[in-house]
C-alpha cells in the first residue's frame, strides 16, 4: 500500500518542482562566443590612456585637417607615444587589432542564450521606465545596473530585457530595484529611448510580457 501511495506523491512533487521559475542571472543571457585574444586587456591603465591619446590626436590630424591642432596638443601626443615605445608597445599592431576586437566585441554583444527562450525564469534588475501614467509603469527595461543607458553606457543587447507587466507598477524611484518573473523570449529590436537630454535608440535582445513584478531591497 505504501509503495502504491508514494508514485502520485512523487508525481506531484515532480510537478512542483518544474512549475518553479529558472532563477537566472545577468550572466546566464549571454551567449556563447568563440573565443578570443584581447591584446588590449594586457595594457596597464596608463598604457590605455596614452595609447588613447596618440590615437585620438593622431586622427584629428588626419580626419579633420582644418581643425587647429595646438603645440600643446602635438606636444602631448609625442610624450605618449615615446611613453608606449618604451615600454615595447606596439602601436601600429594594437591599432589594427581595435577595429577587429570591437567587431567581435559587437557580436558578443548580440549572442543570446537561446536556452532560456520560452522559458519560465525570474531574476532581478533595475526598472528604467518607458512610459509613466499617473506615477504608474506599465513598460520598461529592465537593465543590469544603475544608471545604464541614461547617466552609463547603453548595456549590450544581451544585457537588456523590454519587460511589459501584468499589472502596473509603482514607480517609487529612477532605477527602482526590482524582480521579475515571466517566459523569456528572445525578440532582438530596437526601441527610442526618451531621455531629459534627447532620444535614444536602444537595441535590446530580449522581452516578457504580462511579468510579475515585485520590488526588492538591492544588496549592491
Amino acid at each position: 500500500m505504501k509503495k502504491y501511495l508514494l508514485i502520485p506523491f512523487l508525481i506531484i512533487l515532480t510537478s512542483m518542482v518544474q512549475a518553479q521559475p529558472m532563477q537566472i542571472g545577468w550572466q546566464d543571457l549571454q551567449g556563447k562566443v568563440e573565443p578570443y585574444q584581447d591584446p588590449f586587456a594586457a595594457l596597464t591603465d596608463d598604457q590605455l590612456f596614452n595609447l588613447s591619446v596618440y590615437g585620438r590626436i593622431t586622427e584629428m590630424k588626419t580626419l579633420y585637417p582644418l581643425y587647429e591642432i595646438t603645440d600643446a596638443m602635438l606636444k602631448e601626443a609625442e610624450e605618449a607615444k615615446a611613453q608606449l615605445i618604451k615600454e615595447n608597445i606596439n602601436i601600429e599592431y594594437m591599432f589594427e587589432q581595435r577595429d577587429i576586437i570591437m567587431k567581435k566585441r559587437q557580436k558578443a554583444a548580440l549572442i543570446t542564450n537561446d536556452l532560456l527562450a520560452n522559458r519560465e525564469i525570474q531574476m532581478s534588475g533595475y526598472m528604467l521606465a518607458l512610459e509613466f501614467d499617473n506615477g504608474t509603469v506599465s513598460e520598461f527595461l529592465l537593465v543590469p545596473t544603475i544608471g545604464a543607458c541614461s547617466h552609463k553606457p547603453v548595456p549590450p543587447a544581451n544585457q537588456l530585457i523590454f519587460v511589459k507587466a501584468a499589472t502596473p507598477v509603482h514607480a517609487g524611484s529612477p532605477y527602482m530595484p526590482i524582480k521579475i518573473t515571466g517566459t523569456l523570449r528572445v525578440t532582438p529590436e530596437v526601441k527610442d529611448l526618451y531621455l531629459v537630454d534627447g532620444k535614444k535608440q536602444v537595441r535590446m535582445a530580449y522581452s516578457l510580457e504580462d511579468a510579475i513584478v515585485e520590488q526588492f531591497i538591492a544588496t549592491h
